[in-house]
C-alpha cells in the first residue's frame, strides 16, 4: 500500500485564474474560481470533445466521480476500470466511440479520488442512465465508492448546451488537489479522438 502524499510540481504546467480561455477563436467560459486552471490541460480537454461534436454533431456528456479507500502511486486502477466499461457498453450499444478526460486528485482525504468526463454519439446515447449505472457496478466489484451526483449528464445539441459542457469539463483542469503523486504519474488522461476526415 503506497503511504507517502507529497505534491510533485515536477513538469507543472502554467495556471491561469483568468475566468475565460481561448478555444477555436472564441472565448469560452471556464470555471477558474479559486485555484484557477491548467491551461494545458484546458487545450488538450475541450479539443478532445469538440473533436466528438466534429464527428457526431450531437454528444451527452457525462458526469462520474470514483473514490476509494486506499493511496495508490499510479495510475492502474482508472485504466482497468476505464477499460472494463468500454466492454460492458460495447455489449450494450455494440461497437462506437467514447471520449474522455479523467483527473487525478488528492485533497483532504488519505486516498485520491477521480473525476471522470465522457462523451459519446448523441445519436447513439440520449442519457447517463446505462453508462453510470454500468460505471457503477465496474468500480464498486473493483472495490470502490461511486457517490451520487445531482446532476449527471448534459445532452449537447445546441451552442448553448456546448458551452455548459465546456464550463463543467474546464473543473477538470482546476490547480487544486493535483500533484500528489510521483513524477512518473500523471495528473490526468484523455481520449484520443481523431479528427473526421474533411
Amino acid at each position: 500500500m503506497a503511504k507517502r502524499k507529497y505534491k510533485n510540481t515536477t513538469g507543472r504546467k502554467h495556471i491561469s485564474k483568468a475566468g475565460t480561455v481561448l478555444h477555436r477563436g472564441e472565448l469560452v467560459k471556464v470555471n477558474a474560481n479559486g485555484s484557477g486552471c491548467y491551461t494545458y490541460m484546458l487545450k488538450k480537454i475541450f479539443e478532445q470533445f469538440d473533436i466528438g461534436l466534429d464527428k457526431w454533431k450531437r454528444q451527452v456528456f457525462i458526469r462520474i466521480d470514483l473514490h476509494q479507500a486506499e493511496l495508490t502511486e499510479n495510475n492502474a486502477r482508472i485504466t482497468k476500470f476505464r477499460k472494463r466499461l468500454a466492454t460492458k457498453l460495447t455489449a450494450h450499444y455494440g461497437p462506437h466511440e467514447m471520449g474522455y478526460c479523467w483527473v487525478r486528485e488528492l485533497e483532504k482525504a488519505k486516498a485520491q479520488h477521480y473525476h471522470m468526463k465522457l462523451w459519446f454519439d448523441g445519436d447513439l446515447l440520449k442519457t447517463s442512465h446505462y453508462v453510470r449505472k454500468y460505471a457503477k457496478q465496474v468500480w464498486e466489484e473493483m472495490g470502490g465508492t461511486f457517490p451520487s451526483l445531482p446532476k449527471t449528464y448534459i445532452y449537447i445539441n445546441s451552442p448553448e448546451t456546448r458551452l455548459e459542457a465546456l464550463y463543467w469539463l474546464s473543473y477538470l483542469a482546476k490547480g487544486r488537489g493535483k500533484g500528489y503523486k510521483t513524477a512518473q504519474t500523471k495528473d490526468y488522461g484523455t481520449s484520443r479522438l481523431k479528427k473526421p476526415q474533411s
